[in-house]
């Protein structure tokens, strides 16, 4: 299960998710996963790229800081469309889309980063309030410890020592309401923070990748830096391709020269022999030695 849906689901006290009728996206992305992981499964990540982009929003909600319960609903619709943006950028990448995928890796990035810094400051403080609130009520059962027990153990009490336990028994589930709270917005700022920093590794991945292609681009001297003219050059040598490792690596690279250079003919054609559509050209026989 997601972080978001661990959010969700966990975390929210009941009252605010008796109010979710509607499937939230986090639900739908859930839903489409399997779906989406089959069509990348089958090599077919135009498909499942298509498919993802599709759970993507175009307006984010303003992120509600007005109360508790408005914090946590706003940062579970900002966790569920980082993990929407996480889905895309894994089909955009395979599909050779990779200024795509690193821009829904940091628009995913941002949201958990907004996530995070929403709550971050009034949890903390709450966090702070509920636990000294715990120790102030440890305290007074402790001083009064003798007291309680001696009313507790009491089978008749008059009306002012019934109104003197009521009180102490509001004191016990106060501690236990305090320890209570404490988990809950400390656990939130715990899981907000590790799905901020989440992120970074699927940011930088993208970064290096864009990066090690504009060099190796940059350091092709015969094409001057020119994209087309690099994609040619490495399409015509079988060893790149070979490379690539299994088919799937083959799909992914091929895919990636296709979004540089759409026109290249070369590349659709190892494309079309990879997905059976056209026949590899059988290795020229050498002529016998005289």
């Amino acid at each position: 299960m997601r972080t978001s849906s661990f959010l969700s689901f966990i975390l929210l006290p009941a009252a605010l998710m008796a109010q979710a009728s509607a499937p939230s996206l986090g639900d739908r992305v859930k839903a489409e996963r399997p779906a989406i992981e089959q069509l990348m499964g089958e090599l077919k990540y135009a498909e499942a790229m298509k498919r993802s982009e599709a759970l993507l929003v175009t307006n984010k909600p303003a992120f509600d800081k007005t109360s508790n319960q408005t914090l946590v609903q706003s940062c579970a619709i900002y966790l569920d469309l980082a993990e929407a943006h996480r889905l895309a950028t894994e089909t955009t990448d395979a599909a050779g889309a990779w200024e795509k995928a690193l821009d829904y890796a940091k628009t995913a990035k941002a949201l958990a980063t907004e996530c995070y810094a929403g709550v971050k400051e009034p949890f903390t403080q709450a966090v702070a309030y509920y636990t000294q609130s715990g120790i102030r009520a440890k305290q007074v059962l402790e001083e009064n410890d003798a007291r309680i027990k001696e009313l507790k153990a009491k089978t008749n009490l008059d009306p002012g020592e019934r109104q003197e336990l009521d009180l102490a028994l509001g004191v016990e589930k106060e501690v236990v309401d305090s320890a209570k709270w404490v988990t809950f917005f400390q656990t939130y700022l715990d899981v907000t923070k590790r799905e901020n920093e989440a992120y970074d590794p699927l940011v930088k991945v993208m970064e290096s990748k864009l990066k090690s292609e504009a060099d190796q681009v940059a350091d092709y001297k015969a094409g001057k830096g020119e994209k087309t003219k690099w994609v040619d050059a490495v399409i015509s040598s079988p060893a790149y391709l070979e490379a690539q490792g299994d088919r799937g690596g083959k799909t992914r690279w091929l895919l990636r020269l296709v979004t540089l250079d759409p026109d290249n003919k070369k590349v659709q054609h190892q494309l079309d022999i990879l997905n059976g559509k056209a026949t590899a050209p059988k290795p020229v026989k050498k002529g016998k030695k005289a």
